[in-house]
């Protein structure tokens, strides 16, 4: 007898979907207690002091140990522990900042041990007139301070990892890899003989200028303590130190480690230069605070907020690049040019003009700019000049290696920011909307912009002509493959709130990049380059390209500032032919394919489930206790709920006749029992007012006198209630709120 399996396809997507689901439920899975659902209280809108001592004091009449009889008073003093933690937690306008943000464990750290608040931390260390100041401060205020504070601790984070940068290219030729015959119409692929060529290594790091107080020995008590104090986040970007990088590098080739190249000119006169490369470069914006200071008077005025950087460097040729850059409102209310103007000098004024360039751009749409960069390139004197006013200098000699002018236009789509704050604004956007026709557009919108965010699409269309060459450049980038973003901001904080990134419960894209050039001529040059993340903050790449050299394969990785390439020359200029790049395209695509599909993603699936059955397992197995405890709480609870619901229904209000939480089953597993509670008692103890709340960012199992039957799976919350003597009924799952009575609700005769 022939069996045949009963798993279909669309069963296979059906259990991806749920795996998914399961997975993002795991992550988002809260452990700790929801201090607002705890006391019974909405978060949206924020309860006032008096709601949560209304709501303390109600349930400290019931849950005190010293009114429960012997058996329950272990358990009520657990759940009285846990109400005074909320109170306390909540009460505190600081605290609830913190909390808001960062849920119980945040409130524990910051005042705990080196956290912001506690012993040996930030606020320690900025004096008592300090700690005077923030703890006076209302809510607002200290919401705004304490951002403040967390982004200037990340940004220290940050830039302990980024601000040295290191670099390594190493290339390698391989060019009898590829053959191809004297006709031209085969290719032939062999074992190459693969030979070190050149390397390339450059580092860079960041380091302050010397303040005057180090260079001539003063106290610099009073700029630390400013420096560490309530206003060092505003200031730091307009009178911070400024900061200087300086980098050095080595390029060449390996049977000549450090290369000469050598020049020789008109005269006779010879020139070696290595190819060691040492500099540094600084930037600083200009900006003037006081009102009455020079920068605020006409025409001085014009260089208020702009960025000038200056860069030097010592080797191979000294020279000296000075950049400005200012935005430019031509008519109010209209986008900026923003405008950078720089300047290069390479050699005496005397012998020759510095090296100008211009860059222009505007936003022309949403995402799209149009630019226009110009290069004047190394250029002589004019002779009219030499000959009136420089009759004391040479006749200069134009090298080779000296860029020539340049002029470049047009438009570029930008990819939209990947950051987890993108999503969030727009949630808060929703949950401002009360009308359900406005979420639901809202919604819409969100899921367009999350659509714009995986594939973060990019492109540049531009025009260039110099003397040597003229073409079309055209650039194009995206994330490819389903699946989370390719890249994501580091950054979890801003001045308006914390954005907490979201867990990877999907496979990464792979970042694509394509780059071409048309000449003139109809001569092609092209790169195709995709990277892939492979842990938190590292990524490894593959590309193709042709250039001057051939037929190039380069591998990369990088982390953070650190990057490593290798280039390898696997067929010379010569034997390029549209055969061999089509080849060399096709067959690392595939075999990327082929490993990314076929084992990536089913080996990641496969501990997505693992993870998943362990916690389910973990959770299943507290689900006794939890069930004790929420029926034990449920009989502390029960003597006044039933009181106060007497009163509700003598004058016809709102009564709970019946509420249950937990997993119902589909109609295809009917036959199976469903998970769920009774929590008729929880739901009636939360009516205040005759009216019930409930928020959707309420976690519904961490109320009082629930618990959760069915961990990790979508559950959903039922009430029947009378209010005016009618019933009513109404159901929500864990992403929706709850308000009662509503019209919507009543029951039909």
């Amino acid at each position: 007898m022939n069996h045949t399996s009963g798993r279909t396809a669309s069963d296979g997507a059906d259990n991806d979907a749920n795996d998914a689901e399961a997975y993002s439920l795991l992550m988002a899975y809260p452990e700790e207690s929801d201090y607002y659902a705890l006391l019974g209280l909405p978060r949206d809108p924020p309860p006032t002091d008096g709601a949560i001592r209304s709501a303390y004091r109600t349930l400290t009449l019931s849950f005190h140990p010293d009114k429960q009889p012997s058996e329950l008073r272990d358990v009520a003093e657990q759940q009285f522990k846990r109400i005074q933690d909320a109170y306390e937690s909540l009460i505190d306008p600081q605290k609830r900042v913190v909390y808001d943000l960062l849920g119980a464990e945040g409130v524990r750290r910051e005042w705990g041990l080196r956290g912001s608040m506690g012993r040996g931390g930030e606020l320690e260390r900025q004096g008592k007139q300090a700690q005077v100041g923030v703890r006076a401060m209302k809510s607002d205020e200290f919401r705004d301070w304490f951002l403040e504070m967390m982004k200037r601790r990340e940004r220290t984070v940050l830039n302990s990892m980024v601000k040295s940068k290191g670099s390594l290219v190493v290339g390698v030729k391989a060019t009898d890899m590829i053959t191809v015959n004297k006709d031209g119409d085969e290719v032939y692929l062999e074992m190459p003989s693969p030979k070190l060529s050149n390397f390339a290594v450059r580092y860079s790091f960041v380091t302050p200028f010397p303040s005057l107080q180090t260079v001539f020995g003063e106290d610099e008590k009073e700029d630390d303590e400013m420096e560490n104090g309530e206003e060092a986040g505003k200031a730091d970007k307009a009178t911070g130190r400024p900061e200087l990088e300086i980098y050095a590098g080595v390029a060449g080739g390996f049977q000549r480690l450090f290369n000469q190249v050598e020049f020789e000119y008109e005269d006779g006169e010879t020139e070696m230069r290595n190819n060691i490369t040492l500099g540094a470069s600084t930037d600083r914006v200009i900006t003037d605070r006081n009102p009455k200071g020079l920068l605020r008077r006409w025409p001085f005025s014009y260089f208020q907020n702009t960025l000038v950087s200056v860069g030097a460097t010592a080797l191979p040729e000294t020279t000296l690049q000075a950049n400005v850059t200012k935005s430019i409102v031509v008519t109010p209310g209209t986008k900026p040019f923003n405008v950078v103007l720089g300047t290069t000098f390479s050699r005496s004024i005397f012998e020759a003009p510095p090296m100008l360039n211009l860059q222009v751009t505007k936003s022309i749409g949403q995402k799209k700019t149009a630019f226009c960069s110009w290069s004047s390139g190394y250029l002589d004197w004019p002779l009219v000049i030499q000959t009136l006013f420089l009759p004391f200098v040479g006749e200069d000699v134009f090298l080779e290696h000296q860029e020539v002018s340049q002029l470049q236009v047009g438009i570029a789509s930008q990819s939209p920011k990947l950051s987890p704050a993108f999503v969030e604004d727009d949630e808060e956007d929703v949950a401002r909307s009360s009308e359900d026709e406005e979420e639901d557009e809202y919604e819409v919108i969100r899921a367009r912009k999350r659509e714009e965010e995986k594939a973060a699409e990019a492109w540049t269309v531009a025009i260039s002509s110099s003397p040597v060459t003229n073409g079309i450049i055209l650039k194009y980038s995206r994330n490819i493959f389903s699946g989370s973003a390719a890249t994501d901001a580091l950054s979890q904080w801003s001045s308006e709130k914390h954005y907490a990134l979201p867990p990877a419960n999907e496979p990464r894209s792979v970042r694509l990049d394509v780059n071409a050039t048309v000449s003139m001529n109809l001569s092609l040059g092209w790169s195709i380059h995709g990277s892939r993340q492979v842990s938190e903050l590292t990524r490894m790449g593959f590309g193709v390209s042709i250039q001057s050299r051939g037929l190039i394969l380069s591998l990369s990785w990088a982390r953070l500032g650190q990057r490593i390439r290798l280039p390898i020359v696997i067929c010379a200029m010569d034997n390029v032919t549209a055969d061999s790049a089509t080849l060399v395209v096709l067959l690392p695509w595939l075999t990327y394919c082929a490993v990314e599909f076929g084992f990536i993603r089913p080996r990641e699936r496969r501990n997505r489930r693992k993870l998943i059955a362990k916690r389910q397992k973990k959770l299943r197995q507290q689900i006794p206790r939890k069930r004790l405890e929420s029926a034990q709480a449920i009989e502390i609870m029960a003597d006044q709920v039933r009181r106060r619901q007497d009163k509700e229904y003598s004058r016809g209000g709102l009564v709970i006749t019946k509420a249950e939480y937990g997993h119902y089953l589909s109609k295809r597993n009917a036959d199976t029992e469903p998970a769920v509670t009774d929590v008729t008692i929880p739901v009636a103890a939360l009516v205040d007012h005759g009216q019930l709340n409930i928020s959707k960012k309420t976690a519904k199992f961490h109320i009082l006198g629930f618990h959760d039957p069915a961990p990790l799976q979508q559950k959903t919350l039922k009430i029947w209630y009378q209010y005016h003597g009618k019933e009513h009924y109404v159901e929500a799952n864990d992403a929706e709120g709850v308000n009662c009575p509503m019209r919507s609700h009543l029951v039909a005769a």
